[in-house]
């Protein structure tokens, strides 16, 4: 299945809103490959990125 996870993040530039689509077994699994995404491109630590909402797309 295909989710739509969207919410904010936290870089040295200050804060900025993402949305992105990630395939997943589950909700709660597409929240954690979101975490492991923006901390492996951006190094970002989980504390630092915020989700919001999580749909099914």
């Amino acid at each position: 299945m295909v989710f739509n996870v969207s919410g904010k993040i936290t870089l040295k530039g200050g804060e900025r809103a993402f949305t992105k689509k990630v395939e997943a077994k589950s909700e709660a699994d597409a929240k954690h490959k979101t975490y492991a995404l923006f901390g492996s491109t951006n190094g970002v630590k989980r504390n630092k990125i915020k989700i919001e909402k999580v749909e099914k797309g």
